[in-house]
C-alpha cells in the first residue's frame, strides 16, 4: 500500500541561487533520516556555520553535522571525483563521519569537460551564462549524446576503457575542430587516474533508487536538497542565462529514482533581497554604493567561485513565479539581518515593459531586459534583537515586510533566518 505519511521535504532556492539553502538544509537535517542531492554538480556551493566551524561543500549534501543522516548523491547529479574525494577527506579531517551513498547511475565529469566549459564561455561571449567553469554543461551534453561515463562504469575496467575511448575521441575532435584549441590530455593517463578514483569511492556507491524506495516505504524522513535557484532552471529560468539542469521540485523523482506520487512539503528559500552571480539582466539591481554596502554586510561572494554577487531588491513577481513552478507549501526568509539599518526597503510588485504593465515573468530574454520594476517602498528596521524567539520580538517594520511578501505571493513564511549561525532562526 502507498505510504501516505508526509515524510518527504524538498528544499528549493526560490530566487537566483545563494539564498542560504545550506543553513536551512542543516536546520532541517536534525529531523531527517536521508538528505538527497538530486541535480547539478560542484557548481553549487553550500556554507554551514556552527560556532567556530565553517564548512563549504559543493557535492556532499549539507547534513554533515548530523551523524545519523544518510547523505545521498542521486543519479541527477554530475560528479567530479577529484572534488568528491577532497570533500570526503575534508570531513574526515574535521572528525566528521562520512555516511554517504552515491548513485551508481550518476555521470562523471572528466578533466576535458572543465576545459570545454572555458572554451564554451569564450565562444558564447555575451550569451554565456556566467558559468562556474566546472564542466557542468559539457558533461550534461555528453549525457544527452549518450556517450557519457557513469559511476557504475568505473567498476568494470573493460567497459570503462571502451566508453572512455568514445567520449575522449569525441571531445578531442570538438576541442580541436570547433574551438580550435589544444587538447592536452592523454587517454591512458585519464584511464589510470579514474580507475584509481574508483577504488576510493567504491565503498560509498550503491543503488540509490532501491535504497530510497525502501526508506520511503518504512516512513523514513527524506529531505531533498536543491542546488541553484528557480530562475536558473534550464527550462523555466532566464534562458540561456541558466544552469544546465532542472532545479525545480519536479526534478526530485527523476534525479533520485524514486516515485513520489503524493503530497510533499516543498519549502522555498528566499533572501530578503536578491543576489545573482551570472550574466544577464537583473531588473531590481541596486546601484553602488548601496550595493557594495549590502554585499559587504551579507558577505555576498560565491562559495564556488569567490565572485562578487550582484545585489537587487526582492522581486515578488519573480518569487510568485517560483511558487507557480514549484508549488511551495511554505517560504523561509533568510538574511533579514543584512538589511538592518537601511532607512527604506524596496519590494518589486510589478513590471513595466515598453509602457505596458505585466504581472508575470516573460520567457523572452529581450522582453526581460526591458523590464522596469514597479516598487513599493517600506520603512526599514533600525535594529534587531541579538536573540529572537518569535515574531512578537521583531520590529514593526520587519513584521510589515514579512506580511507584504506573504500577501503578494500567497505563501506563508514559516521560518526567519537573521544571521549565519544555525541557531539564528525562529519560527512564525
Amino acid at each position: 500500500m502507498q505510504n501516505n505519511k508526509n515524510n518527504i521535504t524538498v528544499i528549493i532556492g526560490a530566487q537566483w541561487g545563494d539564498e542560504g539553502k545550506g543553513k536551512i538544509t542543516d536546520f532541517f537535517s536534525a529531523q531527517s533520516d536521508y538528505i538527497v542531492r538530486f541535480q547539478g554538480g560542484n557548481n553549487a556551493g553550500h556554507t554551514i556555520i556552527l560556532d567556530e566551524r565553517t564548512l563549504k561543500l559543493h557535492l556532499i549534501p549539507s547534513g554533515v553535522l548530523h551523524p545519523n543522516c544518510k547523505l545521498v548523491i542521486g543519479n541527477g547529479v554530475v560528479i567530479d571525483p577529484t572534488v568528491l574525494i577532497n570533500e570526503i577527506d575534508m570531513l574526515k579531517k574535521e572528525g566528521l563521519g562520512v555516511n554517504l551513498l552515491i548513485s551508481d547511475r550518476a555521470h562523471l565529469i572528466m578533466p576535458y569537460h572543465v576545459d570545454i566549459d572555458h572554451h564554451l564561455t569564450a565562444l558564447q561571449n555575451d550569451l554565456a551564462a556566467g558559468s562556474t567553469r566546472s564542466g557542468i554543461a559539457p558533461v550534461y551534453a555528453d549525457k544527452m549524446y549518450r556517450h557519457g561515463l557513469r559511476i557504475i562504469d568505473l567498476f568494470n575496467q573493460d567497459v570503462f576503457a571502451k566508453r572512455l575511448k568514445k567520449s575522449f575521441g569525441f571531445n578531442k575532435k570538438l576541442v580541436e575542430n570547433v574551438f580550435e584549441e589544444k587538447f592536452d590530455y592523454s587517454y591512458e593517463t585519464i584511464l589510470n587516474k579514474y580507475l584509481e578514483y574508483a577504488e576510493i569511492i567504491e565503498p560509498y556507491v550503491g543503488n540509490v533508487a532501491q535504497k530510497l524506495s525502501a526508506a520511503d516505504k518504512q516512513g523514513k524522513a527524506i529531505l531533498f536538497e536543491g542546488a541553484q535557484g528557480a530562475c536558473l532552471d534550464v527550462d523555466h529560468g532566464l534562458y540561456p542565462f541558466t544552469t544546465s539542469s532542472n532545479v525545480v521540485a519536479g526534478q526530485v523523482e527523476a534525479g533520485s529514482g524514486i516515485g513520489l506520487n503524493r503530497k510533499k512539503r516543498v519549502v522555498g528559500i528566499a533572501k530578503a533581497y536578491l543576489t545573482y552571480v551570472g550574466r544577464g539582466p537583473l531588473p531590481t539591481e541596486i546601484a553602488p554604493p548601496l550595493e557594495d554596502q549590502i554585499r559587504e554586510v551579507g558577505q555576498e561572494y560565491g562559495t564556488t567561485t569567490g565572485r562578487a554577487r550582484r545585489i537587487g531588491w526582492i522581486d515578488l513577481v519573480q518569487l510568485k513565479y517560483a511558487n507557480q513552478l514549484n508549488g511551495f507549501t511554505e517560504l523561509i526568509l533568510t538574511k533579514v539581518d543584512v538589511l538592518t539599518g537601511l532607512p527604506e526597503i524596496k519590494l518589486c510588485v510589478g513590471y513595466e515593459i515598453n509602457g505596458q504593465k505585466v504581472d508575470y515573468v516573460p520567457a523572452d530574454l529581450e522582453s526581460f531586459a526591458q523590464i522596469k520594476p514597479i516598487y513599493e517602498t517600506l520603512p526599514g528596521w533600525k535594529s534587531l534583537p541579538d536573540h529572537i524567539k518569535n515574531i512578537d520580538e521583531c520590529p514593526l517594520e520587519l513584521k510589515s515586510f514579512i506580511k507584504k511578501i506573504e500577501d503578494f505571493t500567497g505563501n506563508s513564511i514559516s521560518l526567519i533566518s537573521y544571521g549565519p549561525d544555525r541557531n539564528q532562526t525562529f519560527a512564525l
